[in-house]
C-alpha cells in the first residue's frame, strides 16, 4: 500500500525546492510558510476571523479593524489577529498576486504584511519564533515574489482554472 504525503509534507517539499532556487534557505521560514499553505488550503482556516454576525473577514481593511479592536480587548487576541494578518497578506500576495495587481492593492498588502510580522516579532517571547517573524518582516517582498513565481512555474493553471480557484476562495 502506497502512503501519500500529508498536505503539509507536500507543501514542505515544494516550498523547500522553490525557496532554495531563490536563495531562501532558512528551514524555520520554509516550515512556517509550508504550514500557512497547508492550513489555508482549508477555507475555514483562511477565513479564521469573523465579524460579530459570523461572516468571514475577507478584506484587509476589516482585518486591520479587527486587530485594533482585538488589541484593545486582549493583547493575546490582538497578537493572534496580527499573525493571521501577516499570513493572510503573504498568502494573498504570493498566491493571488494577479488579483491584487488588477485591483491596485499589491503594494498595500505587501506593506501591511511586512508591518504585521515586524509587530509579531516585537511582541514574541520565543526567540526562535521571533527570528522567523523578523525574517518574514525583512524578506516579506522576496518571499511573496517567490510564492508567486512558484505558483506560476510549479503549479501553472490555465486562466479558467485560476478563475475557478479564485472563485473558490471568494465563497
Amino acid at each position: 500500500m502506497m502512503r501519500l504525503p500529508s498536505l503539509y509534507q507536500f507543501f514542505r517539499h515544494q516550498v523547500s525546492h522553490g525557496f532554495h532556487r531563490h536563495g531562501i534557505t532558512e528551514p524555520a521560514t520554509v516550515d512556517y510558510v509550508s504550514d500557512i499553505l497547508a492550513r489555508f488550503a482549508q477555507r475555514r482556516q483562511f477565513h479564521a476571523l469573523r465579524d460579530a454576525d459570523g461572516r468571514p473577514l475577507e478584506y484587509l481593511v476589516d482585518l486591520l479593524e479587527a486587530w485594533q479592536q482585538g488589541e484593545a480587548a486582549s493583547p493575546a487576541h490582538g497578537r493572534f489577529i496580527l499573525r493571521h494578518l501577516g499570513e493572510y497578506t503573504l498568502f494573498m500576495s504570493g498566491i493571488f498576486r494577479e488579483r491584487l495587481m488588477v485591483r491596485g492593492e499589491l503594494n498595500y498588502y505587501l506593506a501591511h504584511g511586512r508591518s504585521a510580522y515586524w509587530r509579531c516579532a516585537d511582541c514574541e517571547l520565543n526567540p526562535r519564533q521571533r527570528q522567523v517573524y523578523r525574517h518574514l518582516h525583512l524578506d516579506f517582498g522576496r518571499i511573496s515574489n517567490t510564492l508567486d513565481n512558484m505558483r506560476r512555474e510549479q503549479f501553472p493553471l490555465p486562466p479558467s482554472a485560476d478563475n475557478m480557484l479564485t472563485a473558490f476562495w471568494r465563497v
